[in-house]
């Protein structure tokens, strides 16, 4: 049997009051194509087929064997285009004076692949050595792989892939267009892709404590991290490499965008409580952290603050204001994005909405959904970072009237889905990334409405890449549709519902967006404790938590 020598490199209660939600039927919408539901080749991308023109006498030869990411060669092909007539493609491997090849040679480009499982995974991790027996035909689980990544497999760690839609054990190679499909009919399967190739319809596992979605990630101690290098004659190698335009990748860090969603937060009654008691920074101790990781932290704050607001009562009423010292927890776990969609930031005055967005506009918190007018209300925010263009938008459908702003009055804005179907198609058009929110009816069970998925699926056939329920004060499940990314509710982030247990379970949802795309969604689950305090959740709380909205999602 054939030694594999890969080394580490290699693979790898009550809250609120509600006003009933009129029945409203989605309005025409305009057609948008889904983005790829399998791995896709960028564009631009190459292979040997396209690029074997007859070689010019005395040029360099240079052979890719099977396997070789289409990337690196594209790569390649560009930068010999610089010196034309010196470099020529061959597919005679004995005729080249250059190769390419995995893991030695003259480092020329690192290219990172995923293990990856249907979205609706309840396990976060898995085992090189049980993924590599899947590989071989032996493993726990099947392994179903598009014909090009198994062929990088092959050329990496051995051994001959069946052919296209054969099966040898637990491998399966798959048509390209069917990877995803499929792979939600094997469950439970893994996949092994390039990350840039990464749908949210689909879960990252770590490999040996890592995942190439973590903003900390380091190639170098991940196993299914590919170096490609070149070899042969040591004059063709320099001059090719002399070309090189420097570090080829296909996870630029510097096209990354790390982009932080939450539920529910009102600092208020019991919440306050136990911020007064126990200092005004104790909600975020445990959530904290992974805010302050984000980009860009979204927090959706129900709540305006007042110069006169009372002391916290802990039973006290549904009429909600916050101390202005509040804020500090805000700032504290780095809030870059205020969602203004509650139907509680007016339950004060507007007059104190006006004064809270003047407090997040001197502590740079930037905020949509809301204003202090309507004309303002209804501006979406756009970011950029990292070259992503970045988009939100959000309204409040429910009400109480007197949440919503009006022509001379600060307030949420309220809904009128057809202006805002249109202002998101004109920002996808824009070439903006997105992300759409709404203040719903609250639903107190893990499965949305038919009325509610209508409204939701509505926005993300209006273009929006991502839909999320900032209302949810019980943690719902999930949907895709139309490519987009549907949370229906994330639940509480800091409120003090305690009596069930959905009210305190929640969600940060951790979108990873490269080059203009929203690439995956990492879940962050935590469990509210002492009325006010979010805190990671066990493996068996996490499992609960995960199988319970997988199946009121249907998966």
């Amino acid at each position: 049997m054939k030694v594999i020598t890969l080394f580490f490199l290699v693979l790898l209660l009550a809250g609120c009051q509600a006003v009933p939600l009129p029945t409203i039927a989605p309005q025409a919408n305009v057609p948008i194509p889904p983005p790829p539901t399998s791995p896709v080749t960028p564009a631009g991308m190459v292979t040997l087929a396209t690029i074997t023109p007859t070689p010019p006498a005395g040029a360099y030869l240079i052979f890719a064997p099977k396997g070789i990411p289409a990337g690196v060669v594209s790569a390649i092909d560009q930068a010999i285009q610089q010196s034309p007539g010196r470099f020529a493609w061959t597919s005679d491997e004995g005729a080249a004076h250059v190769h390419l090849a995995l893991n030695s040679g003259e480092p020329l480009a690192t290219w990172v692949y995923a293990l990856a499982a249907p979205f609706a995974t309840v396990a976060d991790e898995a085992d090189l050595a049980d993924v590599q027996a899947a590989w071989q035909g032996s493993g726990p689980q099947p392994l179903l792989l598009g014909k090009d990544d198994a062929q990088t497999l092959a050329l990496w760690w051995q051994g001959t892939p069946p052919v296209t839609d054969q099966e040898r054990g637990t491998l399966q190679i798959v048509p390209a267009g069917e990877l995803i499909s499929r792979l939600w009919d094997s469950r439970p399967a893994w996949t092994i892709l390039p990350f840039d190739a990464l749908t949210p319809e689909l879960k990252v596992l770590r490999l040996a404590g890592q995942s190439p979605l973590d903003k900390e990630f380091d190639p170098a101690g991940y196993p299914l991290t590919l170096n490609v290098g070149l070899t042969g004659d040591s004059q063709a190698v320099a001059e090719l490499r002399a070309l090189w335009p420097g570090r080829v990748t296909n996870r630029d860090p510097q096209q990354l965008t790390y982009v932080a969603m939450t539920g529910v937060t009102a600092l208020v009654r019991a919440t306050a409580y136990q911020m007064e008691l126990n200092g005004i920074l104790y909600p975020g101790e445990e959530v904290g952290p992974v805010l302050r990781a984000a980009d860009i932290a979204h927090i959706s704050n129900e709540v305006a603050f007042a110069a006169d607001c009372p002391p916290p009562d802990p039973v006290g009423g549904t009429t909600f204001c916050s101390s202005t010292s509040y804020l500090d927890l805000l700032t504290d776990i780095g809030t870059d994005v205020v969602e203004l969609t509650g139907n509680h930031v007016n339950d004060w005055g507007a007059d104190n909405l006006s004064a809270t967005l003047d407090m997040y506009d001197a502590a740079g918190m930037t905020y949509f959904g809301g204003g202090r007018d309507l004309a303002e209300a209804e501006q979406p925010l756009t970011l950029t970072h990292n070259g992503n263009r970045i988009a939100f938008v959000g309204c409040n459908p429910v009400g109480p009237s007197y949440a919503w702003a009006s022509t001379f009055a600060a307030g949420s804005q309220p809904c009128d889905y057809a202006a805002l179907y249109d202002q998101i198609a004109s920002l996808r058009e824009e070439g903006y990334l997105v992300i759409a929110t709404q203040q719903y009816l609250e639903i107190y069970d893990y499965a949305p409405t038919g009325q509610q998925a209508l409204d939701f699926q509505a926005l993300a056939e209006a273009g929006a890449a991502a839909v999320s329920g900032s209302q949810g004060h019980h943690a719902q499940g999930f949907a895709f549709h139309e490519g987009a990314f549907i949370h229906y509710g994330l639940g509480n982030l800091f409120f003090d519902q305690m009596d069930a247990l959905g009210t305190r379970q929640t969600f940060v949802d951790n979108y990873v967006i490269y080059q203009g795309r929203l690439l995956s969604v990492d879940l962050w689950t935590g469990l509210i404790e002492n009325y006010a305090r979010p805190r990671l959740m066990t493996s068996d709380e996490r499992g609960q938590l995960l199988r319970a909205t997988f199946a009121a999602s249907g998966w």
